[in-house]
């Protein structure tokens, strides 16, 4: 059996694991938007309403593991939550635009 610490740690792991899923969707989202009519602007609101859940959640575990305020913030915003998603935003800049310099080499072979 797991004590209620170690349970609370777990919990916390399974939310950090949805909390990195929705970060990376919404990041995703940004940055190809999708065409007119796409509902995806639509499900990233969705996504986010989940992702503050989320992170609400976190907080009070972590008030509950003994943390303090300013420690939980420091720990959620500047440990995972900015970097994840700065990060998760550069990859998807960075794919888009190797796709698009590959598809624009492919329609005009000869500036090769």
């Amino acid at each position: 059996m797991l004590t209620p610490e170690q349970n609370a740690i777990v919990y916390l792991m399974f939310l950090n694991g949805i909390l990195f899923l929705c970060l990376n969707y919404i990041a995703f989202s940004i940055i190809n938007p999708g065409g007119k009519g796409s509902k995806r602007i639509g499900y990233m609101l969705l996504t986010t309403v989940l992702l503050v859940t989320v992170i609400q959640q976190e907080y009070e575990v972590m008030v509950q593991l003994g943390f303090t305020d300013g420690s939980i913030r420091k720990i959620l915003l500047g440990g995972f939550v900015a970097p994840v998603f700065l990060l998760t935003i550069a990859y998807y800049r960075v794919k888009r635009s190797r796709l698009e310099n590959k598809s624009n080499k492919n329609a005009h072979p000869e500036n090769l």
